[in-house]
Parts: structure tokens; C-alpha cells; sequence
């Protein structure tokens, strides 16, 4: 078998890129080790670049009837009667930009929609069940399908098959990594008619985060502390009921109706990075090469605009005649590199502010909390930040800020200098230098 661009895995990251490529008309085999569309958590918070990614893509207006639009997101804390201490409003709308909201959609209706669309073109080709065993040559690998083990001729190797790829340890890229003393428990149930945004509800003990999804649903996140789980199961499901209830009342009747332990998802959150993007003709993006803290919800989102970049700059290599010059591959990593561990520093500062219990714990981060949703200044770089539309770091003027000593207010035009062009995002169409 033989095409331009060998992609390994076929999630919502190797789906995307494949998806931009055959629109253009470089061919593209897929390969996905899971049968169909899997029952293991995904990423379901789709942020506003996302959204215009999709746009771009042509497939947003099948999105668009799928998603559950999310403007806002109320952060709460509670004392230890339930009372409250603290309710802020991080606010997608302030964001100057033609997408301005987030959105839910369940996983797997993404991945449909993304794999409807690729088999559309003929230069698509997925092989599911199959299983990439190794990179036998520059421009050949070998892939297991059944008992049959079949070689691959391609031009272009990208792993997006998540944190223990195997394309990226075939070229021997290094790799960080960094854990958490905390765990999650995630499950989808009936929502609440009162639950309309966001919310991400805190005591000294836990963290309950609640994100409306379409058809009256609601995609729970639990956080626990280790050994929690355990504890949990061995009390059984009233146990469970119960730490989702005590933070937020108003799920009396709906969280009761996760039935068994085999509907929650254990999820062990860990941040990992590589040292770079690029080895060769190998491209390593989303889990593969990073691994966030999911406290922002910033995993799926980098994945699938890491596919938006590697995708549009190897079509234009192959509009150019380039595609043999793999040097230009290291414009990806020009664009991406920096992006991505920016969001991965800041989903982690998001996940330290949660990750110790205790009251004097909690009472610090009321007071982070405070400072970056009232701060308008800090709200809206925060928004700009993760909504991934432009990239404006916090420093020393925000920290001041923060303390009441500095600016408060941003300024439109401030604002907007700070938001990705088409030239931040396609240099390589622009001349730009490398």
C-alpha cells in the first residue's frame, strides 16, 4: 500500500488532520486500533479557535446542530455548612471575535461527523481494526490487521494516537512527564433544567466540575484525592451520590440515576511533553506529544488545532513541490511548540489551585479566583488565552494588577493585537522566515 501521509490513530486529532488533507488532495491512510468509536472519555469542551477551525474546514453548520453553546462559566466555593464564599463569571462573550462562545458536543458524534466527511474523498483510506507495529524504513511501516501484518509505503509519518504512542518511541523523541495528587471521576447523566452554564463548584475537600451537553445532559467531573476511589466503591454508589449532591443540591434525583460503577470513568490526570515536535519526516501531535491537565479542557483542542497547522503547511509543501523537504516541517513546531506549553503551564496552575485540601488552601484560591473574574484585565487575557484565539502571557503588570496596584481595564485595540492573524497561524504562506 503507499500514500502521502501515514497517520496513526484515528480520534478527533488524526481525523481532523486527515480530514484538512484530503481536502486538498494529498492522500491519507488512517490507522485506529479500537473497533468503532470506543466507550473510553474523551475531551468534550470545544473551544472558540476550534469552532473556527471547524468553520474553516466546511463542516461547522453539522457541528452547529450537535453542540450545546457554552458562553459562560460560573466558578463557585463553598464553606464547609455549603454555604457560599465566592460566585464569579468567566465570560466567553467579551472576546472580540466571530466566535465568541465555547460549546459541548459528545465525543463520538465529533468523531462521526469528522470520519463522514473524510470518506467522502477518495484519497482517504482507514484501517480499523489495525494496530502500527513499526517504523521499518524512512518511508515504511508496518501495520498489523487481523493476523495479517501489512507495509505501508508514505511520504509522511504523524502519530496522533495518544500518550503511549508508539510513532513517536519508534524515532526515540523524549518525553516528561508530571503527575498529580488527585484523581477524577467522570460521568454523563440527566441534567438539571436549573443547570444552564458551566459551573465549577469548590469546597475545602473537592472540586465539581458540570458542563450542560446537548439532549438535557450533563458531562460530570469529580475531583478526588487518592485512595478516594476505593473508599468510594467500597460504600457503594451512595457514596458517590452523595459528594456530587452536597456540592450541588440541585442534582438530587438526576446523579442517582448513574446505576453502576462500570458508567464512571477513573481518570488519572498527567501532564507530559515532548522535546520536540519534528524528527525527520515524523510528526508527533496531540497526546502524543502533550499531555495537559484536563482542569481547562484544553487537551482535545490543542490536538485538533495542531491538526489545523501540520495539515494546512503540508499542503502547501505539496502545492510547492516541497513535500520532500522535510525541513519545512519545522514550521509546525515554530507555530505549535509555543501555544501549546503556554495552555499546558497554565491548565497546571489551574490544577495546583485545587490540588491540596484543607480550609487555608481554599481561602487562597477564593482569592485567585476573585482576582482573575473581577479583574477585567486578567479576565479577558485569561479568555483570550484559552479560548486559543490569540496568545497574550501574564507578567509582572498583570501581577500587580492582581494586587489592585496596576491596570484593571483592557482596551479593545489593546486586546486585539494580541489575536492570532492568518499570518501567525500560516506563516509559510506569508514568506515569512523560519
Amino acid at each position: 500500500m503507499k500514500t502521502d501521509v501515514f497517520i496513526a490513530g484515528g480520534g478527533v486529532a488524526g481525523l481532523s488532520l486527515a480530514l484538512r488533507l484530503v481536502k486538498e488532495g494529498v492522500s491519507v491512510i488512517v490507522v485506529e486500533r479500537q473497533k468503532g468509536m470506543g466507550n473510553v472519555y474523551k475531551g468534550e469542551l470545544l473551544q472558540p479557535k476550534t469552532l473556527c477551525i471547524f468553520e474553516q474546514l466546511g463542516i461547522y453548520p453539522k457541528i452547529a446542530t450537535e453542540i450545546r453553546p457554552l458562553e459562560k462559566i460560573i466558578t463557585k466555593e463553598l464553606n464547609e455548612k455549603n454555604e457560599p464564599l465566592l460566585e464569579v463569571v468567566m465570560d466567553y462573550t467579551t472576546l472580540q471575535t466571530p466566535i465568541n462562545t465555547a460549546a459541548m458536543i459528545p465525543h463520538n458524534c465529533l468523531k462521526e461527523i469528522l470520519l463522514e466527511e473524510a470518506s467522502k474523498y477518495d484519497e482517504f483510506q482507514l484501517l480499523q481494526p489495525a494496530t502500527f507495529l513499526r517504523k521499518q524504513s524512512d518511508h515504511e511501516v508496518i501495520v498489523k490487521q487481523g493476523k495479517e501484518e501489512i507495509s505501508i509505503q508514505a511520504n509522511l509519518i504523524v502519530g496522533a494516537e495518544g500518550r503511549e504512542s508508539k510513532v513517536r518511541n519508534s524515532v526515540d523523541i523524549p518525553l516528561k512527564k508530571y503527575s498529580y495528587s488527585h484523581q477524577f471521576l467522570t460521568v454523563t447523566f440527566p441534567s438539571p433544567p436549573t443547570l444552564v452554564y458551566g459551573e465549577m463548584i469548590g469546597n475545602h475537600e473537592r472540586f465539581l466540575g458540570l458542563f450542560p451537553l446537548p439532549n438535557n445532559e450533563v458531562r460530570s467531573v469529580l475531583l478526588i484525592r487518592e485512595g478516594e476511589y476505593k473508599e468510594m466503591k467500597e460504600e457503594g454508589l451512595e457514596a458517590f451520590y452523595r459528594a456530587y449532591k452536597e456540592l450541588k443540591p440541585d442534582l438530587e434525583g438526576f446523579v442517582d440515576q448513574v446505576g453502576s460503577w462500570k458508567d464512571i470513568q477513573l481518570m488519572i490526570p498527567v501532564r507530559h511533553t515532548v522535546s520536540h515536535y519534528v524528527e525527520g519526516n515524523v510528526i508527533v501531535i496531540g497526546d502524543a506529544a502533550h499531555s495537559v491537565h484536563p482542569m481547562a479542557g484544553e487537551g482535545m483542542n490543542l490536538a485538533i488545532q495542531d491538526a489545523d497547522t501540520l495539515g494546512d503547511l503540508i499542503a502547501w509543501m505539496y502545492q510547492h513541490q516541497l513535500e520532500g523537504d522535510y525541513t519545512q516541517l519545522k514550521w509546525f513546531e515554530r507555530v505549535r511548540k509555543e501555544r501549546v506549553e503556554y495552555l499546558s503551564w497554565l491548565s497546571h496552575q489551574s490544577a495546583l489551585v485545587y490540588n491540596l485540601s484543607g480550609n487555608l488552601t481554599q481561602k487562597l484560591r477564593i482569592k485567585a479566583i476573585k482576582r482573575l473574574a473581577t479583574n477585567r484585565r486578567l479576565h479577558d487575557k485569561q479568555m483570550l488565552n484559552i479560548a486559543g484565539v490569540g496568545l497574550w502571557k501574564f507578567g509582572v503588570i498583570d501581577g500587580l494588577s492582581a494586587l489592585g496596584l496596576g491596570k484593571t481595564q483592557l482596551s479593545e485595540n489593546v486586546i486585539n493585537k494580541y489575536l492570532f492573524s492568518k499570518e501567525d497561524d500560516y506563516p509559510w504562506r506569508y514568506n515569512k522566515k523560519r
